[in-house]
């Protein structure tokens, strides 16, 4: 007996039928470095982006302007750099908030002040910025982002690595008193990981404590292994049972946000096919164009299907190249089983969509 769905065939011939310039993310990565963090537990510990002459803000422009007619959400990020350290980073973010495209920003804060903070505020687009505190204690903050305590090396504005937490928190109560007193529709949020050391009950509900006046949202979340297939660092035996108690603690908080399905963070092997590569792309620092955030990278520069400056973005969404790699094996021909929770999720249900309705009769 067959139990034919009509909704979930609803969402299988949208996904199937989308035009490939038909884009719902688009993502950025335009800086060069992280400053003085290196994180242990970051996406892409140690691996290098791909050389190159850096684009300019009016070149992110000028491909987003390929696109801006199906109004994607655009995401400034780095899948192992910062993306405010790019030359003119508030020319970046005006050159999307003047297209009135949604924008979110994923930061660590150092930078997020003075012309970045006027850029972000302007404009009457949806747009969020997530800053990645992480820890609250200054040691434990310290230790988690990797930052140098031995060398003498000094970050923008002459700041060592012990003082970055202060400037960080300093920013976001001056990001947001800001943006109250202008009226401005931008939501501001924090994002708290969990580990092994800082996840019991108690550690959350301090940090929560202290964080909550300087942001619309906290979000609490384990976080995802690395590219490199290495853990993020050492988890607590029981992080479903962890989040299932953070999450009957802070019921009924509209602040705080936990990632429930965060508690696995093991690759999942149940698809063959990256069907979200079809609904988004990113462009690195120098123009390369990626299928997802999570391999614009060195070590998957085989799955870059152009640059921005050699050919328009809307030919590459269109190349033969790009539309071959719908088809890939993962494994073996892509070669990236290193998808983010979201892009996982997506290729999951619509591998389970495929096996329903794309069968022979």
């Amino acid at each position: 007996m067959d139990n034919f769905d009509y909704a979930q065939h609803f969402y299988h011939k949208l996904a199937t039928a989308r035009g490939p310039s038909c884009l719902l993310q688009v993502e950025l990565h335009p800086g060069p470095h992280c400053d003085l963090y290196q994180c242990p537990h970051c996406y892409g510990h140690g691996q290098l982006t791909l050389p190159g002459q850096p684009l300019t803000a009016a070149e992110f422009g000028a491909a987003l302007d390929d696109v801006v007619e199906f109004a994607p959400t655009v995401i400034m990020s780095g899948v192992t750099t910062e993306p405010l350290t790019h030359a003119e980073p508030a020319a970046v973010i005006a050159e999307v908030r003047r297209r009135g495209v949604p924008l979110g920003l994923y930061t660590k804060g150092r930078r997020l002040e003075g012309d970045v903070v006027d850029a972000l505020l302007e404009g009457s687009g949806e747009c969020f910025v997530t800053v990645s505190i992480d820890e609250v204690d200054p040691g434990a903050y310290i230790a988690r982002h990797g930052l140098r305590m031995a060398s003498t090396e000094k970050g923008p504005g002459g700041l060592s690595a012990v003082d970055y937490q202060q400037r960080v928190l300093d920013n976001v109560r001056a990001f947001k008193a800001r943006r109250d007193a202008r009226g401005a529709a931008v939501e501001l949020r924090i994002a708290l990981l969990l580990f092994a050391e800082n996840s019991d009950e108690r550690a959350a509900v301090e940090a929560v404590g202290s964080l909550a006046d300087l942001a619309d949202r906290l979000r609490i979340a384990f976080p995802q292994n690395r590219n490199d297939g290495q853990p993020a660092g050492a988890m607590p035996g029981d992080t479903a049972g962890v989040l299932d108690g953070l999450r009957r603690r802070f019921a009924g908080n509209p602040k705080v946000r936990i990632l429930h399905d965060t508690a696995k963070p093991v690759r999942n092997a149940e698809f063959i096919r990256c069907r979200a590569q079809r609904f988004q792309i990113t462009i690195d620092r120098c123009g390369n164009v990626f299928p997802c955030p999570q391999v614009a990278v060195q070590p998957y520069r085989h799955l870059s299907f152009g640059n921005v400056r050699e050919q328009p973005l809307r030919s590459l969404l269109r190349s033969p190249r790009r539309l071959a790699m719908f088809e890939w094996d993962v494994d073996s021909q892509m070669r990236c089983r290193i998808c983010d929770r979201k892009d996982e999720a997506v290729n999951v249900a619509l591998a389970e969509l495929s096996r329903a309705f794309d069968r022979p009769a």
